[in-house]
């Protein structure tokens, strides 16, 4: 069910009040496999390693969009992309390190930008992809890829030898990516957040001196650079542990006097170690929000007794 879109206004009712229609199309094509492998050595040795891997990728192919004017660059958001696709500025990298570090520059920015807030130094410079010398919204480009991730993946296995047992298991995504705008990503959130990154932003001190830059000079307030962009549209892929298990299971020789069937002692972690392509420590890219509960690394002993 989509909301129309190519109504026009002077037909007397508002957009928002027209009743959705089933008239979308969206083409979904993928692929799946998962694939388990046992093996016992001998009577001590065994091994069982197991992966799965799928990908999907989504196309609007009708969504009942007016199309913009021909001097917007990309004149749809929807058709002919995925769902969610992303959606900004993107950065030029021109200049070296993608900041607006002189004032020839900050001139230029200050006479071509109509993207909200006035350019500083430090601000991002933007690139003006339909060239007509202003950068405004008709310069805004699809970015990475939808929130909805195109690759999910996993890998684990177990070993076992005699009384002893290992296990572990790891999960990712990938081609997946998300506007960051909130808490962990700009230095505005929370009345005034500062994560990791932050510490080195554009200042002209750094500039000068040649020191590794990783964000945009701080502001008291959202300007242009905290706009929908290829810095804070970021890919959120990653691999992670999720879980990890060491154990040994007592010879039953010794419990069978006291009345025990089996006792097992193990320790075991979860989520203690994440790859992640995110320019940020802060954020987990796993979460569907910046502010859900974090996902906690655990180390846990324990000993299961049966009689």
């Amino acid at each position: 069910m989509i909301s129309r879109g190519t109504v026009p206004e002077i037909q007397g009712v508002a957009l928002g009040n027209l009743p959705k229609v089933n008239m979308g199309r969206i083409d979904n094509h993928g692929f799946e496999f998962e694939a388990t492998y046992n093996k016992r050595i001998d009577k001590d040795w065994s091994f069982t390693v197991k992966g799965n891997f799928a990908y999907n990728k989504n196309t609007q192919r009708f969504m009942d969009e007016a199309q913009k004017p021909a001097d917007y660059v990309y004149r749809y958001r929807s058709t002919g992309y995925s769902i969610g696709q992303n959606f900004g500025y993107r950065i030029d990298y021109s200049n070296g390190n993608g900041y607006i570090n002189t004032q020839e520059e900050l001139d230029k920015a200050l006479a071509t930008y109509q993207v909200g807030g006035t350019p500083r130094m430090g601000d991002f410079l933007y690139v003006d992809l339909n060239e007509d010398g202003i950068i405004d919204e008709k310069d805004s480009a699809p970015i990475k890829y939808s929130d909805i991730p195109r690759i999910t993946y996993g890998f684990s296995g177990s070993v076992n030898w005699k009384n002893f047992d290992f296990s572990f298991l790891f999960s990712g995504i990938a081609k997946a990516s998300r506007l960051y705008a909130g808490w962990g990503a700009t230095e505005f959130a929370n009345v005034g957040f500062f994560s990791d990154y932050h510490l080195q932003a554009w200042t002209p001190e750094r500039f000068a001196n040649g020191e590794e830059i990783l964000y945009p000079a701080l502001g008291s307030a959202p300007g242009t650079s905290q706009k929908p962009n290829d810095f804070f549209i970021m890919d959120r892929s990653f691999l992670r542990l999720k879980n990890i298990e060491l154990g040994y299971t007592l010879p039953k020789g010794l419990l069978k006097k006291v009345g025990i069937n089996s006792t097992r002692i193990y320790v075991n972690g979860n989520n203690l170690l994440t790859w992640k392509a995110m320019k940020t420590d802060v954020i987990d890219p796993e979460q569907g929000s910046d502010l859900n509960y974090p996902i906690t690394k655990m180390v846990n002993f324990g000993i299961n007794v049966t009689f």
